[in-house]
């Protein structure tokens, strides 16, 4: 295989590999790194978290990008959007380099990975303001949200508070950084929906 077809599988199939991805990762996790470092742990934990909380998006059941071209932009026919391109490239980028990159420069200083687990617990949130704005009860990723990536990094904001990392768990760089990484994302929707109106 050439690597022109590497890359055509991996946009095709990122979010299954993620899944696979995700259960090395949590094994790997909790064997080699939970004991040697717990802070570098749970900033590390998020990546395949948040794998779990894209397969829900785009695998089992997947829609996300079906449920945000209908029922937040309305498009009830016609092109999505939220395309398949624009997708791959902000979880790739995102999850998939951001997430890992910055949690393995927190092997050098906790600040550079500290703001990761207040992306995921934006990134959850943003799920139920999403139902509430679409008057849905459900919508992709919005279970791995309330049930894992809200908890988990909301408990790991709380560890890290208690353990003098962070000054305040909501008044800090960190959660701004990770607030802002979240407040990116519908911009780059509302871009790409002004774009559509324009073609259509």
């Amino acid at each position: 295989m050439k690597i022109s077809d590497y890359y055509s599988w991996l946009k095709r199939d990122w979010a299954k590999v993620g899944f696979v991805v995700s259960l090395f990762l949590f094994v790997f996790l909790f064997v080699f790194v939970k004991n040697m470092d717990f802070i570098i742990f749970l900033i590390l934990l998020q990546t395949p978290l948040y794998m779990l909380h894209e397969t829900e998006e785009y695998v089992f059941p997947g829609g996300f990008d079906i449920f945000f071209g209908r029922d937040i932009f309305k498009i009830k026919s016609g092109p999505n959007p939220l395309n398949e391109n624009f997708i791959f490239f902000v979880n790739i980028m995102y999850i998939w380099i951001l997430l890992p990159l910055f949690g393995l420069l927190s092997l050098c200083n906790y600040n550079l990975g500290i703001w990761i687990p207040y992306f995921s617990f934006f990134a959850g949130i943003a799920h139920i303001i999403l139902s509430i704005k679409a008057k849905k009860i459900y919508n992709p990723g919005l279970i791995v949200s309330i049930v894992l990536n809200i908890p988990v990094s909301s408990w790991t904001i709380f560890y890290l508070y208690s353990n003098k990392l962070i000054n305040s768990p909501f008044i800090n760089i960190h959660c701004a950084i990770g607030l802002a990484g979240n407040l990116i994302l519908p911009i780059m929707g509302i871009i790409l929906f002004k774009r559509y109106k324009k073609i259509n």
